[in-house]
């Protein structure tokens, strides 16, 4: 225990016995509480030895089941079942015996005021965490060569604690169990409810249920085909509803990536907008300033695009704005041109390098619980083979033609390829393949380039917003809604008809 060192007396590490006594009193007494209180709580919260010692009994009991008849009925945590417990373990005695756990039964009057108690014993389990953090921080500080090395030591620390993760080392899997049986059960009472982060491709989130914490996500193409432009159309659609994206772009500046924002938002060609010449004048300076207020107001978007930057700089920033603002979602643009970050360089070959980075990007994900969305180029195999397949019928990306490292296909989640297909007529289509899902179905999806606007769309979002892709289009037509169109644009690619004028 700390010394106070003017006083000479024992420092008391923060704890509330009384908010310990009343959680446990909780967990006795009210069933529909139980199963929650002890899925948010672990053994090391407790700050009494005797509470800790109560609670490891009382999580034990409820993973636990017993047969009624032919069937398997899960435990129910209570006195009985509680001091039963103790006293096969042989445990009884060091608590305080039976008397003891009759106190703590009776020692609220009513237990609505449940999160009240388990907040508190989580903040002083936090604040008693944070103090051993600091002293390992210091020592670590005065013992190492590297200022870099003890700073993301100490960031990386206190992450764990905001994030509830700390010490990283084994854990009870009954303990977690019991936590994952409660999210199931949330799940049960709910089964229609979308659960992952929507993408605003329609089919494409039917089949993933969304992206989710701890993903990683690889979008490849090969050059031109337009993986940063669906990298931004998911960003656009993620942000509109309110979650916070963070985007390092290692090949376009912000700038750029603000301008194909305002394009696809506003629906004013970016051709235009970047000569200047907008051929609405007024009209489309309007639609441009709506687009920008609904940036500035109700989206939460950050960029980065240093050419530089290491895993460990993004990890750290991302860490940061985490804890400040709130991150949904990571988006790395491209994975070929980020730095290794090792001092031996010279020494180590690129594959090894991009297989660091491609386990670094799968750790960032797992550790802020976010998907991490990293774009990826593919080897020129691929678009020898979309030639060739013309004849064979074998024209799609396969997962070998990842660039430069076997390692990208066995860290990510999803993988996803973005395939561009020319037929002898000339007609361009487009697909997004999912070559990889592990937790769940592979398919294959059609997509719609509308490139006056750098934007895909897939078939929803065509139906949804009076869209038809006009004869000129390079890509299959589609059937118009029953309306007079109000425009039309024309062009190589992207030329479309659309039924209602103005923001998306």
């Amino acid at each position: 225990m700390p010394i106070n060192k003017e006083q000479n007396v024992p420092i008391t590490m923060p704890n509330s016995v009384e908010a310990e006594q009343s959680i446990l009193c909780c967990i006795l007494r009210d069933e529909a509480y139980q199963a929650e209180i002890i899925a948010k709580l672990k053994e090391q919260d407790f700050y009494q030895s005797n509470h800790a010692t109560i609670f490891n009994a009382m999580r034990e009991i409820s993973s636990a089941t017993h047969r009624v008849g032919d069937e398997n009925v899960a435990n129910t945590v209570n006195i009985t079942s509680v001091i039963d417990a103790l006293r096969r373990s042989g445990k009884l005695s060091e608590v305080g015996d039976i008397d003891y756990i009759m106190r703590l039964n009776d020692f609220l009057p009513g237990t609505a005021n449940f999160e009240e108690y388990l907040s508190i014993v989580i903040r002083a389990s936090k604040m008693r965490s944070l103090i051993r953090i600091c002293s390992e921080v210091t020592q670590r500080a005065r013992s190492t060569e590297s200022a870099e090395s003890a700073i993301n030591y100490a960031e990386e620390k206190i992450f764990e604690l905001s994030q509830g993760d700390v010490g990283g080392g084994l854990v009870s899997l009954s303990e977690q169990t019991g936590k994952a049986l409660w999210e199931i059960n949330e799940r049960f009472k709910n089964p229609g409810r979308f659960r992952g982060i929507e993408t605003g491709f329609k089919r494409f989130d039917r089949l993933t249920n969304g992206l989710h914490g701890g993903e990683l996500i690889v979008l490849a193409a090969r050059p031109g085909v337009g993986k940063s432009a669906l990298a931004m159309n998911i960003v656009e659609n993620v942000a509109k509803h309110g979650k916070t994206v963070a985007v390092f772009s290692l090949e376009m500046s912000n700038q750029q990536l603000i301008e194909r924002l305002l394009s696809s938002m506003s629906t004013v060609p970016l051709e235009f907008i970047k000569s200047g010449e907008l051929p609405g004048g007024v009209s489309d300076l309007a639609k441009l300033r709506v687009a920008q207020e609904t940036i500035c107001s109700k989206m939460c978007l950050y960029g980065n695009d240093y050419t530089s930057i290491t895993a460990a700089e993004i990890t750290s920033q991302c860490r940061r704005l985490k804890m400040q603002k709130g991150l949904d979602m990571i988006v790395i643009d491209y994975i070929q041109l980020m730095n290794g970050g090792d001092s031996r360089r010279h020494e180590v070959n690129r594959q090894q390098e991009v297989a660091d980075i491609s386990r670094a990007l799968k750790v960032l994900a797992k550790e802020l619980n976010v998907p991490v969305i990293a774009l990826s180029q593919l080897k020129r195999d691929a678009e020898i083979r979309n030639i060739k397949g013309k004849e064979s019928g074998g024209s799609e990306p396969v997962l070998s033609d990842l660039r430069e490292s076997g390692a990208i296909e066995q860290d990510a989640d999803i993988v996803l390829f973005i395939h561009k297909e020319t037929d002898s007529q000339g007609s361009d289509k487009y697909s997004l393949v999912i070559a990889k899902h592990r937790n769940g179905k592979q398919g294959t999806i059609p997509i719609f380039w509308l490139g006056n606007i750098v934007r895909f769309v897939d078939e929803d979002y065509l139906h949804q917003h009076g869209i038809r892709i006009a004869p000129t289009d390079k890509q299959q037509e589609q059937p118009a809604p029953d309306a007079e169109p109000e425009f039309a644009e024309s062009g190589d690619e992207g030329a479309f008809i659309k039924n209602d004028e103005g923001e998306d």
